[in-house]
Order: C-alpha cells, then structure tokens, then sequence
C-alpha cells in the first residue's frame, strides 16, 4: 500500500462506498507503480476489470477523485507564509495508440489531449499538491483559426484558462488569508483580462507572469509621431539598475551549465488597453527587467520581463 496517497485520499465521496473503496485500491496501486500498466499495477484479471469499470464510469467526476487531495493540499497551504500557485499545460500526446474518441492536438494526425494543471510550491521548491487541473483538446474545425478567435469572449478562449487559475488563486486567497498566494505563470498567461481581474477581486492574489507583449504607457512619445506611446521595455530599460545577482543556469539542450550575472530593474507602469478593446480602463503592474551581463551572445543570454503585483 502507498501510506501517502492513502491518507490524501480519506474522505473521497463518489456517492457510493464501494466506488469509494474500489478508487482507494486502485488508485494505491497506481501509485506505487506509476510506470506499469494497469494490468501490471493491479492484483490480478478481477482488480483489473474492476479499474477498467471505473475508467468508463460516467457517473465519476475527475473533481470527485482529485478532491480529498486539494483539500489536504489547503491544509498544508495554510501552515506556510508564502506559497505559489505555478500553472502550466502539458501536452499528452496518444497519436500512436488513439482511443476512439480522442481528440486532435496542435494538428489533425496528432491525437490526445492538454492537461492544465495548478501546482502549489512554497518558494523553496516543497510542493504541497495540486489545486486544481483541467483537461481540453481540439477539433480539425479548430485548427489554424487563431485570428477567427481573437474576437471571441475570452469565455469561449483556450486563453480564458489562465484567467480561471488565477481566479482559482484568488479563491485560494481568501481560504487562506495568512498565507500570501502568488499566481505564477509563462508567456501565455499575459492577456489583458487578468490585469483587470485584479481590480474586481475582493481578496486578491499576486502574480508573476513573465510578458509576451510589449504594451504601450500612457505617455506618448514625440520622436515618433503624435499617435506614438512609449513601450514598457523601453521605460524599464531607461530606469536605474535596482541590484545585480548572479545566478546558477542549468543545462538545457539549447545551452551549456554556466553562471550568469544579471542586471535588475523595476518599476511601476501604468498601460493602455490594447487597440481592438480601446474601450477597456488602462491597468497599472509592476515590471521586472532581468537582463545577462557580459552573456554568450549566442541566443542564449537571459533577458526576462516579468510582470507583477509585488512592490518594488
């Protein structure tokens, strides 16, 4: 028996107690052996059928099984000072063996599905558990459709899931309150409506998005024209180095393990909305500018623009 994910799993409610003890069993054997199959991690043909039933049970909810779970992983949560709520998508490619309802990912032959999961870390790097996760794919009508879709509702967006995790910190915010909730995420989670949820939550959690698109200030900028505004990038590189650190880069396939020494910079900006939703309020966000000294000019130099709630 895995001992761990027998006590994150007291009070799963399936609706009846024999699915109860039947996702227990199955879910420790699992468990111990992540890598088998299900044949392999069960005791024999009867456990394995029985797994097979549960899998095609309509009435089990993915929520259902991952709850007994976030509700432990709140627990933990409140017992530290600072947490981040880390929100990725993880592409699950089954193209080789595609069950007979999957559907496509990125392009028509590849099949499976995109899980987004939530993740609480303590900035340490201890995790405390998943908080949430969520799992979508596409349809060949879908595909290659990006500009149809920019005039959408962000409801109806692929994008609209980084809105919802930061929704969902915010939730974890004010379930927490002695606990700082801090929504970390990567260049896809720079969209404007997250700037303005800030604004309409009552108990709102900090963020750290590392930024896609180089927005306008609000001051224009007379070198260019009157119709000209000056770029975010541009004010934070003209303002004053804050700190140097130098960090640790690990290996990757694209650069060698080497020490970096950065310049920081930081401050407050106030932007405009971007030009198809000119009606939208401008928000104001910190920036954070980490840009590589003396780097490899190789492509590989570190030049991060963060963005953030934090005070400088």
């Amino acid at each position: 028996m895995c001992e761990g994910i027998a006590m994150e799993l007291q009070g799963i409610d399936l609706g009846d107690k024999r699915l109860n003890r039947r996702s227990k069993r199955m879910i420790e054997a699992l468990a111990a052996n992540p890598q088998a199959s299900v044949n392999s991690a069960c005791d024999g043909w009867g456990d394995t059928m029985a797994a097979y039933r549960f899998f095609d049970n309509d009435n089990i909810q993915p929520q259902q099984i991952l709850q007994p779970h976030v509700d432990a992983t709140k627990r933990r949560i409140r017992e530290q000072s600072v947490v981040l709520m880390i929100q990725d998508t993880t592409e699950l490619n089954y193209s080789s063996h595609p069950p007979e309802d999957a559907g496509c990912l990125n392009k028509e032959d590849r099949f499976g599905l995109y899980d987004h999961t939530h993740l609480a870390v303590t900035p340490e790097g201890l995790c405390m558990g998943v908080v949430g996760a969520e799992e979508f794919d596409r349809t060949p009508e879908s595909l290659g459709k990006t500009q149809q879709r920019k005039k959408l509702p962000i409801e109806q967006k692929e994008s609209f899931r980084w809105l919802s995790g930061y929704r969902l910190a915010c939730d974890m915010q004010r379930e927490c309150p002695d606990t700082q909730i801090v929504s970390v995420a990567d260049r896809e989670a720079d969209i404007y409506d997250i700037f303005m949820e800030v604004e309409q939550q009552t108990s709102p959690a900090d963020y750290i998005i590392r930024a896609k698109e180089d927005r306008c200030t609000l001051q224009r900028d007379p070198d260019f024209g009157p119709a000209v505004y000056r770029k975010v990038r541009d004010e934070v590189i003209a303002s004053e180095v804050r700190i140097l650190r130098t960090i640790d880069l690990p290996a990757t396939p694209k650069r060698k393990a080497r020490q970096a020494e950065l310049e920081i910079r930081a401050i407050e900006v106030v932007v405009k909305p971007p030009h198809a939703r000119s009606s939208l309020p401008s928000v104001t966000y910190n920036v954070v500018l980490a840009e590589e000294i003396g780097g490899p000019q190789d492509g590989t130099d570190v030049s991060w623009l963060l963005i953030t709630t934090g005070a400088d």
